[in-house]
């Protein structure tokens, strides 16, 4: 019966070989965790434009997400219409409006995640139609709320995310029927895919 065990060489051949794996899967570790972050952001947003959605039809009256400016990071903030004419920036002020949800702060959550866009991109947003100056990533015409009605209908815009290097997400609602979608662009393709 042979006792014999590792020698050194063996040893040092198996680590070098096992080296090599950790080494060579370190990058699509790094774009798996990138694209997973930036969904998990995308998916949240969605969420509470949903919920303030169903919030609103539920509750028979205007339901509005507002974003804000704190710290460094856009703070989302669900309001509810207490006076008939929508959620206004101004009722918000006056305590006419009242907060219901939030805020949800989103730059603690995931790291590397922003409101905003890969830098240099220039493609169409998801409708089809040119997006502008790069320095807004919340587009609902001029304000910063995006109001559901009792009757299912929504502000349209979209919210882009990114990670400032090489991925993009957009969440798109749609007016009509207040639709919530997420789509990711894909730069090499040139085109916004539906996600979620």
């Amino acid at each position: 019966m042979n006792m014999r065990g590792t020698s050194l060489p063996e040893l040092v051949v198996v680590l070098a070989v096992l080296g090599l794996v950790f080494a060579l899967s370190l990058a699509p570790l790094a774009e798996i965790l990138a694209e997973e972050g930036l969904r998990a952001a995308a998916c949240e947003v969605s969420a509470i434009l949903t919920a303030a959605c169903g919030r609103a039809v539920f509750q028979g009256v205007d339901v509005g997400v507002k974003w804000t400016s704190s710290a460094g990071d856009l703070v989302l903030s669900v309001y509810q219409d207490g006076n008939g004419n929508g959620v206004t920036t101004v009722d918000i002020k006056k305590g006419i409006d009242r907060l219901v949800a939030g805020p949800y702060w989103m730059h603690g959550k995931y790291p590397g995640i922003t409101f905003s866009f890969v830098p240099g991109f220039n493609g169409l947003d998801p409708n089809g139609a040119p997006i502008g100056s790069l320095t807004d990533p919340l587009r609902f015409g001029n304000s910063d709320i995006c109001t559901f009605s009792p009757l299912g209908k929504a502000s349209p815009g979209s919210v882009y995310l990114s990670n400032r290097k090489n991925r993009q997400a957009a969440v798109r609602v749609t007016p009509a029927n207040a639709k919530i979608q997420i789509f990711t662009w894909h730069g090499k393709s040139l085109k916004w895919i539906k996600r979620w």
